[in-house]
């Protein structure tokens, strides 16, 4: 059935103050977030845990360059960030005093990298999201996930988890992260577990299993290697896009 051009106009001014006042909220929201844990007490207690459980700390807890990704769309670079996951926490210097930090929870940011485009080794760039996980049989939480895939919203993502299980909630640094997949491009749609076989890997891509398997072949791709595994989804990305 046809729309009437009319009716059709209707419709995509509906999606767009739909989609625009989702923005907002999502925006609002955020700034309730951020401002909360960078004002007394609660900046006073956050700080004082980051000290205490230093072994939540992604690599050594030093500062490393980096950016923000803010919910009003903006990529802020700033002098140095360090990742704390098992508080679920991103502490980003100050732009202009290097010496004050402001405190970033899950919730507050669309995201932040580490290290920078081009960058090699400690340099090369890391990329985390905000995005729902879901353990077992345990309810559904955010977390901050490194994205592995190319692209943090294709049709697939695959992502590690830093912090899991008792360990999330004791605040801890897991000893090896958890790899998660799911959906890229649904953000309400939670990333979940997986063990990298050939068998658990394949099943992600459905009727295409055969297509992306000839590929992985002809690359010499590994099933049990993450990043592998990542160049396995982003081909069934472009191709899930096209096609």
């Amino acid at each position: 059935m046809k729309l009437h051009p009319y009716l059709f106009a209707i419709f995509l001014l509906a999606s767009g103050q739909q989609a625009n006042a989702q923005a907002a909220k999502e925006q609002a929201e955020a700034r309730t977030i951020y401002a909360q844990s960078n004002r007394n007490p609660t900046t006073a207690t956050l700080r004082a845990s980051l000290k205490t459980q230093a072994t939540g700390f992604l690599g050594d807890g030093t500062f490393q360059l980096g950016a923000l990704r803010t919910f009003d769309g903006r990529y802020r670079p700033v002098p140095g960030v360090r990742f704390h996951a098992g508080m679920r926490l991103l502490e980003a210097q100050d732009s202009i005093n290097t010496d004050s930090t402001h405190l970033w929870p899950v919730g507050s940011l669309r995201g932040f990298d580490i290290g920078e485009m081009g960058g090699t080794g400690a340099d090369a760039l890391r990329r985390f999201r905000p995005r729902l996980v879901k353990e077992g049989s345990a309810g559904t939480r955010r977390e901050f996930v490194e994205v592995l895939t190319a692209v943090d919203a294709g049709p697939l993502l695959l992502a590690r988890l830093y912090s899991s299980g008792a360990d999330a909630t004791a605040g801890r640094l897991s000893m090896a992260p958890m790899l998660l997949v799911g959906v890229g491009n649904e953000p309400t749609e939670p990333l979940h577990p997986i063990t990298l076989n050939q068998g658990d890997v394949l099943r992600l891509f459905g009727k295409r299993d055969t297509e992306i398997s000839t590929f992985a072949n002809a690359q010499h791709l590994q099933y049990d290697q993450p990043a592998d595994v990542a160049k396995m989804l982003d081909h069934y990305n472009r191709v899930a896009v096209v096609k």
